[in-house]
């Protein structure tokens, strides 16, 4: 082989013509063959910078529909898109800038879909996009929606993002948007756009990776066992790589199903005989309502209608009347407490007075707090099928002393009484006549506790 390789004539004829044909090639799950790579230019000029592609699936198979592009030109922040496949050769079309910057990133939000035991990335309709300005800020935004323009944080001077691992099984296990970057003292951070365990979608704090300085240019990258990977070039030219726990809970493991077919050649339909060996027991309950009420909207069940008096009317006996009439007053003294005393029995009077009966005198003048607990069953009527039962109250009653009018008829005893004429020397003079009323006694007696 060295001999006919070193032959001035490599021809078939001198059987020196070596040929070799190099192939490499994954699993046909993945890659077709060798021809499936293909180089596109996605611009050529002077003053590119940095630059960031991604490729839009709405299916967990088969090619992707529409490729977008981030990019830093002559430290102008622009952006473009390419259909794929581009059928009518439009090629790359520029879409909208974003001022100066520096560093760029796109990722894809969405969700892991398992095809051919393979979990792919199924994408919503916009990326996201990350740059970072003139003045180290770094900027996020949902594609061309403005809406969703917002600063991440604040002297950075690099930038990567991707879509990191969401379990499917447990929804608080997201990874979520992965936006890493490099700040100007050398340190990385990352910001994630999560899912939480309600459901709801939030950018979460910005956080330091650890033991990490120095650095100059960073990559994120997913491994096949569910990790996320930061992969860091530091300025000694030292390659530093930090990978996460697994997210996999479940993912790893493929559903398996058991499908299960009857087959049935022959249906034999056989009577079932049942036998009482003994007589059916039954249960019977049923609910009684004391009291049901059909009021106007404007009648409140529970109320309690204006007390117009509370009084002492007799010994042992109060009167509380109301402006409304009362319909049932059950003779329920345990629904009723009055201070210093207690009550016997409960009555009505007439169409709205309501009669306490104590078991000890009353004073005539005084006040007793008589309280109902509202469950004696005392009701009010408003019409036929309207009978609100009152609520709990409590209120003062009076006592005062009586009145006592009595008519006094002096007697008066009168002899006689004599005009003797008289004869003045003056001729005109004052003439009078004086009477006496003499009262013997006038008697007051004490009624009550309290002095005359």
């Amino acid at each position: 082989m060295e001999e006919k390789l070193k032959s001035d004539q490599q021809t078939p004829a001198n059987k020196a013509a070596p040929q070799m044909s190099i192939q490499v090639s994954r699993a046909r799950s993945t890659i077709m063959d060798s021809d499936y790579w293909t180089v596109e230019t996605i611009r050529q000029k002077t003053g590119l910078g940095d630059v960031s592609v991604v490729p839009r699936r709405y299916k967990p198979y088969g090619r992707p529909n529409r490729i977008y592009e981030i990019h830093v030109d002559n430290g102008v922040v622009g952006t473009s898109i390419r259909e794929y496949p581009d059928t009518f050769k439009e090629g790359w079309k520029d879409q909208f800038t974003l001022g100066s910057g520096s560093s760029v990133a796109l990722a894809f939000d969405g969700n892991w879909q398992r095809y051919r035991g393979v979990w792919r990335l199924v994408t919503d309709e916009k990326p996201w996009i990350f740059w970072v300005d003139s003045s180290g800020i770094l900027w996020r935004q949902l594609w061309d929606d403005s809406s969703t323009l917002s600063q991440l944080d604040t002297g950075v001077s690099y930038v990567r993002a991707i879509r990191a691992w969401r379990n499917q099984y447990s929804a608080e296990l997201d990874q979520g948007i992965v936006v890493g970057y490099i700040k100007t003292d050398g340190t990385v951070w990352y910001r994630n756009y999560c899912r939480q365990a309600d459901g709801t979608v939030i950018w979460e704090i910005a956080r330091v990776l650890p033991s990490v300085s120095g650095a100059v240019h960073l990559n994120l990258f997913l491994t096949n066992d569910y990790r996320l990977g930061f992969s860091i070039e530091k300025t000694n030219g030292d390659i530093q790589w930090i990978i996460t726990q697994r997210n996999w809970s479940g993912m790893a493991i493929i559903p398996e199903n058991v499908h299960a077919a009857i087959s049935l050649n022959e249906v034999k339909l056989i009577p079932i005989i049942y036998t009482d060996l003994k007589q059916t027991e039954r249960v019977d309950s049923s609910i009684t309502f004391g009291k049901v009420n059909f009021c106007p909207f404007d009648v409140i069940i529970g109320f309690v209608p204006t007390i117009v008096r509370a009084k002492r009317v007799d010994d042992n006996l109060i009167e509380i009347e109301y402006d409304t009439d009362l319909y049932e007053v059950p003779d329920c003294p345990e629904c009723f407490t009055i201070s210093n005393n207690t009550i016997v029995a409960v009555a009505k009077s007439g169409s709205r007075i309501l009669q306490l009966t104590t078991a000890n005198t009353l004073v005539s003048v005084g006040s007793w707090t008589v309280t109902y607990n509202g469950l004696g069953g005392i009701n009010s009527y408003h019409s036929e099928c309207c009978k609100p039962e009152f609520g709990s109250f409590s209120v003062l009653a009076t006592g005062e002393p009586p009145s006592v009018s009595e008519t006094i008829e002096p007697t008066l005893s009168l002899t006689s009484i004599s005009f003797i004429q008289c004869t003045f020397s003056s001729l005109y003079g004052d003439e009078k006549v004086s009477a006496v009323l003499s009262i013997a006694s006038v008697d007051l007696i004490k009624v009550g506790t309290n002095p005359l």
